[in-house]
């Protein structure tokens, strides 16, 4: 009986250090940055939030859906058209400046439109290397998605108000970084101190996201 309730008390204040981290990603103008992926590290001892292995990226009315994805390490994900036309799938390492590293070690394959009464074409590729990744299509220009591969289990995308909770977090010191697809250089990680109430914090960055619009004349396609 002592034993049980030690462990229990111990349970208790193992659970008590976990807490939620509410983050606010700003843009250069102090407007709520859409589209942002926030990165935590923690090196404090605690339980870690199970990884995201799997993802759907659809390709939708000339568009890569959802836009931004952030998966885990060694995650598996899978690709399908939702059109009526092909597309391609190109998927490479992105450098900052929205470019990719090394574009002939990039991965490409080509998904064929869907036909009416049948499922549409798939594909998938299981991603082993951390970092952001830039899709493309070759036929569609205009067509740009992105992956962030995390090398913690502490990341999100953000809402449209700029705002994630990251829940879960030992109470104590943690990193954060920031990722945007358009963002020209790496920003610093900013500390922060996550309380076992719970913190909030707003973290301002140098990015100025631009509006993205299909090229004029460009028809599903493409030239």
């Amino acid at each position: 009986m002592r034993v049980t309730l030690i462990c229990a008390l111990m349970g208790a204040a193992f659970a008590a250090q976990a807490a939620d981290l509410t983050i606010t990603v700003l843009d250069r103008t102090g407007k709520p940055l859409p589209d942002a992926v926030v990165l935590v590290d923690s090196s404090a001892q605690g339980a870690r939030p199970a990884p995201v292995l799997d993802a759907t990226i659809s390709q939708e009315k000339l568009r890569f859906v959802p836009a931004v994805t952030v998966v885990s390490l060694g995650a598996k994900v899978s690709f399908n058209n939702l059109d009526s036309w092909d597309h391609h799938v190109i998927l490479g390492v992105m450098g900052a400046g929205g470019v990719y590293v090394d574009p002939g070690q990039n991965t490409q394959f080509r998904l064929a439109g869907r036909v009416a009464g049948k499922p549409p074409a798939t594909d998938s590729k299981v991603l082993n290397q951390p970092g952001a990744y830039l899709l493309g299509c070759h036929i569609h220009s205009s067509m740009k998605g992105h992956i962030v591969v995390a090398d913690t289990p502490w990341a999100k995308l953000v809402g449209e108000d700029g705002k994630v909770v990251l829940p879960g977090l030992p109470e104590g010191p943690a990193r954060v970084r920031i990722w945007h697809a358009e963002q020209l250089v790496e920003g610093a990680p900013v500390t922060v101190q996550v309380a076992a109430s719970g913190s909030a914090v707003s973290i301002p960055t140098q990015i100025s996201p631009a509006r993205r619009k299909r090229p004029a004349g460009e028809t599903p396609y493409g030239s």
